[in-house]
């Protein structure tokens, strides 16, 4: 697996993890909520990979040397 590879995991895990503790703490119970929050948490991955400037994991940027 490339380093991109796991900066991206690591990133959306992050998001993840933020993402469903928002939606826990609403006081849900309802399981679409929490698909609804893991999906919620691709939108700052893939903002990060669309943007070519991204030196960790934006299209164009790499962190290979």
């Amino acid at each position: 697996m490339r380093q991109t590879d796991k900066a991206v995991i690591a990133s959306y895990a992050r998001s993840l993890l933020g993402a469903l503790v928002a939606v826990y703490s609403t006081g849900t119970t309802d399981p679409s909520d929490y698909l609804k929050g893991a999906v919620a948490a691709l939108i700052p991955p893939v903002m990060r990979w669309v943007n070519k400037n991204d030196k960790s994991f934006g299209r164009v940027g790499s962190t290979e040397s």
